[in-house]
């Protein structure tokens, strides 16, 4: 019983080296927009590294192009048969959330993924506004900048409060939603899409064709 003794004391600290802790800086803090660093580290270590190419300036512009073209099919629940096609990122937060997305990336380290909070106000009856809420996680490695969807127009109860929004992790499942890969896009997991930024589909002759994405490169 005397040897057990050590090994029962030790291993709660075992356990907590084992533990790691989540870490969050705000660098977007907007009416309708919230967008945070988020990081991972030991409970007494450093920072986990995770090779994500960042900092990098990717044009507010050119971010629209790209997050405009992202489409996710919508169910009622994982069971139906029924798919509702539609935009990722609703088009009236479009201009905002790239405008933020871009400070993020210029922002982020290697070692911190973009978590991003977005809210979309409808009006009822002339008086009275619904909000919707469309979340996602992003990063860059490989060439490729990746979007994971947690929640895509999801109705939002007024009495919750902007800091207590649900966050969103990569393929978290919390809606039945799934990203749609084409030529462009490719899947990343159910949720998620991964796509290189650089491509010519989102540079200048894109953007001149296209002026709703807030100018040129």
């Amino acid at each position: 019983m005397r040897k057990i003794w050590p090994l029962l004391l030790l291993a709660p600290l075992v356990l907590a080296g084992c533990a790691t802790q989540t870490h969050q800086r705000k660098v977007v803090d907007e009416y309708g927009l919230t967008i945070k660093l988020r990081s991972q580290s030991k409970l007494f270590g450093e920072t986990t590294p995770r090779g994500f190419e960042q900092p990098t300036v990717i044009a507010a512009p050119r971010l629209a192009l790209i997050l405009g073209g992202i489409e996710i099919d919508r169910r009622e629940d994982e069971d139906s048969a029924i798919r509702e096609r539609r935009p990722a990122v609703p088009a009236k937060i479009l201009r905002q959330v790239s405008e933020g997305l871009s400070q993020a990336l210029g922002a982020a380290s290697p070692n911190q993924e973009i978590v991003v909070l977005a809210i979309r106000k409808k009006q009822q009856h002339g008086v009275f506004n619904r909000k919707f809420l469309t979340s996602f996680t992003c990063y860059l490695k490989g060439g490729q900048i990746y979007f994971f969807f947690s929640r895509v127009d999801w109705p939002l109860n007024a009495k919750r409060a902007g800091d207590r929004l649900p966050e969103p992790h990569p393929n978290d499942g919390v809606m039945a939603i799934s990203t749609v890969g084409n030529a462009t896009y490719q899947k990343a997991g159910n949720q998620g899409v991964r796509v290189d930024w650089r491509s010519p589909n989102f540079g200048e002759a894109a953007l001149r064709a296209n002026p709703a994405s807030g100018g040129r490169d």
